[in-house]
């Protein structure tokens, strides 16, 4: 996998590069490779030259040396005398029968042909082309040559041409030799010199001297030029594969760059799919094809509560709630692609949920079943609200009649009480009637008393806020409620956090609530057991949780245990839970019960800071 990540990393290095690199280094490689191309182009072409060059010159030895030797077998045989062209004539048409020679000719420095032997030769003078040509020789440098090429009216090199002095065999005195040519032509003749034609030829050759002529020898240089093209051909070639192959690495570069680009946008893509999934408020799960989970967000691990690793991969029915499990259908499509109910699950034994959930079939291009995705939406919360909106509803319509019945109440309260008391003053204890006139107004002031709790529930209340410590506050209502709790054989137990911040409270009406909550719990713990207060702070509210073990609420009566005149005591009012929650509320705050029948109650208390 690490040797994996490393060549991607290697390739995506290779692809960072600018295509201008490619483009350079391919040009670089096309400029050397004519640069080498045209160089041994050159160096071969230079080479046949030269070589061509070397046989021009070895096909005048030739014809030199034939010619001299041809002279001295007419000299030393006594036959009569042949002329020199004759000799020469004979030399030329020998070497005119080499292969690649199409002519030999020779002829005077004002360009007349003397003799010459081959095809397509002048008739009485040279081209003045070949005047030209033979223009850079000079008559006192014997030993020099030049060779030129010649080209058809196409530009194709065809002919070679090379030219050069010639220097008959010396017959008489010395004045054009050189002293080692000196030595030897007075050895040729004092070997000659009896023959009678001597005289005649040595005649023949000063006079041959004194028109100073030169050879011109003409080659077929095709035979030569076929394999240079052919050469050049196949380097022609070869740079155009190269230019073929750098035109393709471009289109391939340009390709992966592109492609690269697409992984990039597809993978930039795929990471905004996945961020905007998992910041999704909405619980999503989502199948493939074959019916296994891919997609698994946060706000769905924050609903359910299981690992991811524990979910991507499996089958719904193996690792999700019956109820979710359900809402997939498979890779089996049905005519409804569309589906919405809400369950209550229980995941927790403290903590029910209301979910909303809908899941919808992903159709692919083809029609075919693609996968199917479930959202799950967390309805707890919008539930409680609507629960306490239809109470608080409830309430203020109990309220507003409670309060127009008490009016109405406590005029004749007041007549029966004034009555009562005049009857009680007409009879003198301890009578029974005065005990029953006694007991009369003492039923009124009761029945006064619940009024008055009645108006006062139902009126909003005026709250004088003021900074506290809650921990003060606690501490205070303990006080109140600890001879109660040690008769019981209850424990009272505090654990707060330090350095709690104040609070801006009703002290009386907040002390007025954990009255009620003490007193709540320490009657249920009629045959001892632990009152646990918890305060807590998270720096936007102060948390406080007051909880008992002792027998609890049943299940079907917690829905209504914050009702007023609700109670399963035999001596409650009912209002004790309801003041309670109305005071919270009024100080912007939230209070919780939870319950276990037989084992605990929890109420929790959230005050704000602010």
């Amino acid at each position: 996998m690490l040797k994996l990540q490393k060549a991607e990393r290697k390739g995506h290095l290779l692809l960072n590069f600018s295509p201008w690199v490619l483009a350079t280094a391919c040009t670089l490689l096309l400029v050397l490779l004519s640069i080498f191309a045209v160089s041994n182009y050159q160096r071969e072409k230079q080479l046949v030259v030269e070589a061509l060059a070397q046989k021009g010159l070895t096909l005048m030895r030739f014809i030199n040396s034939s010619v001299r030797e041809s002279i001295r077998d007419n000299l030393r045989s006594g036959q009569d005398w042949q002329q020199w062209e004759e000799h020469i004539q004979t030399a030329m048409e020998q070497a005119v029968e080499q292969p690649g020679v199409e002519f030999v000719l020779l002829i005077d420095a004002t360009g007349a042909v003397l003799t010459g032997a081959g095809k397509n030769l002048p008739t009485s003078r040279t081209r003045e082309e070949n005047l030209t040509f033979i223009g850079a020789l000079n008559p006192n440098d014997t030993g020099r040559f030049v060779t030129r090429i010649i080209k058809d009216s196409h530009g194709d090199e065809r002919k070679f041409q090379i030219a050069s002095w010639y220097l008959p065999p010396s017959m008489g005195s010395g004045k054009h030799a050189s002293p080692g040519r000196s030595m030897r032509r007075g050895q040729m003749m004092h070997r000659f010199n009896a023959h009678p034609q001597f005289s005649m030829a040595q005649k023949e050759m000063e006079r041959l001297l004194e028109v100073k002529p030169l050879y011109i020898v003409q080659l077929d240089f095709e035979q030569f030029n076929s394999p240079l093209q052919r050469q050049f051909l196949q380097i022609v070639i070869l740079m155009v594969v190269i230019l073929l192959v750098g035109i393709g690495g471009a289109l391939s570069f340009a390709t992966l760059k592109g492609l690269k680009g697409s992984q990039l946008r597809l993978g930039k893509m795929r990471a905004f799919n996945d961020i905007l999934v998992s910041s999704l408020p909405i619980g999503l799960i989502a199948t493939d094809g074959s019916g296994a989970i891919q997609v698994y967000n946060g706000s769905a691990r924050g609903l359910l509560g299981f690992d991811e690793q524990n979910i991507i991969g499996l089958m719904p029915e193996k690792c999700l709630p019956k109820q979710l499990a359900k809402m997939f259908s498979g890779n089996e499509m049905d005519e409804q692609t569309e589906r919405q109910v809400e369950i209550h699950l229980n995941l927790h034994p403290e903590k029910g949920m209301a979910l909303q959930l809908a899941s919808m079939i992903v159709l692919d291009d083809s029609d075919d079943f693609a996968g199917e995705v479930l959202l799950i939406r967390d309805l707890t919360t919008v539930k409680r609200l609507e629960k306490e909106l239809q109470r608080n509803e409830r309430l203020a319509a109990i309220g507003k009649m409670a309060a127009g019945v008490a009016h109405e109440l406590r005029n004749p309260l007041s007549s029966i009480k004034g009555l009562a008391l005049l009857l009680k003053s007409k009879f003198h204890a301890p009578d029974n009637e005065a005990e029953t006139a006694d007991i009369l107004v003492k039923e009124v002031e009761r029945l006064n008393r619940s009024i008055g709790e009645l108006l006062d529930y139902a009126k909003p209340a005026k709250l004088k806020r003021e900074t506290s410590s809650i921990q003060d506050i606690i501490e205070k209502t303990i006080l109140l409620v600890r001879v109660d709790a040690e008769s019981y054989g209850i424990t009272i137990r505090v654990e707060t956090d330090n350095n709690l911040p104040q609070i801006l409270v009703d002290k009386d009406k907040i002390n007025q609530v954990f009255l009620n909550l003490f007193l709540n719990a320490i009657q249920a713990m009629e045959q001892g057991g632990e009152l646990l207060v918890r305060v807590k702070s998270d720096g936007q509210a102060i948390k406080i949780a007051v909880r008992d073990n002792g027998v609890g609420i049943e299940s079907e009566n917690m829905a209504r245990v914050f009702d007023p005149y609700y109670t399963t005591k035999n001596d409650g009012t009912g209002l004790g839970l309801s003041m309670s929650s109305k005071i919270i509320e009024e100080h912007g705050g939230v209070i919780e019960l939870s319950s276990v029948a037989g084992e605990y109650t929890e109420v929790r208390v959230l005050l704000p800071l602010a």
